[in-house]
């Protein structure tokens, strides 16, 4: 379900955001009620018996649709709500969708499930060199992946929509 307000759940919501995210992915209390006050922020919740099961928090920017969080309480994974809630999004928009994951790597076996759960509903693995920019001023850039829904994109491909997702998301400059 699309939150037409979703400043009224954010406490809710927020509860989720913290279980879900290590420190590093995540703003502070404050930084993320100002992400709830942008009108281009979307919220897509599943909720049962009125708690918040599941969240998606994307980006509607004006080229793209930028996926950014997208979280399952602990006791409720596993039961496909994340994929209900991007295969939702995915079926309204005819924007290029983006989202940015950790590295793949053999050291973290999450790190191939959660490649795989996207994969799985169409997304494709960027090759190229990416960070996300800092989520709180005392972070340092993260070295993270760029996946696109439908077909693959290279780095000059993807340029626009990351100067777009910079700009907007992160407040900053996007260089190539």
């Amino acid at each position: 379900m699309l939150l037409k307000h979703p400043k009224s759940r954010f406490e809710e919501i927020y509860k989720v955001y913290e279980e879900a995210f290590p420190a590093i992915e995540r703003r502070t209390r404050r930084g993320q009620e100002k992400v709830f006050e942008n009108p281009a922020y979307q919220v897509r919740i599943i909720e049962e018996q009125g708690e918040v099961l599941a969240f998606l928090g994307y980006w509607e920017l004006p080229g793209c649709v930028f996926l950014e969080h997208l979280a399952t309480l602990e006791k409720s994974r596993g039961k496909g709500l994340g994929k209900q809630l991007v295969e939702e999004v995915l079926k309204e928009t005819a924007k290029p969708v983006f989202l940015e994951i950790e590295p793949v790597t053999k050291d973290d076996p999450m790190t191939e499930r959660r490649a795989g759960f996207y994969q799985r509903l169409g997304f494709h693995l960027n090759p190229f060199y990416y960070q996300q920019m800092p989520l709180k001023p005392e972070d340092n850039p993260l070295r993270l992946m760029i996946m696109s829904y439908g077909i693959p994109f290279t780095k000059e491909e993807f340029f626009p929509y990351k100067k777009e997702i910079y700009h907007i998301v992160y407040r900053v400059e996007a260089s190539l």
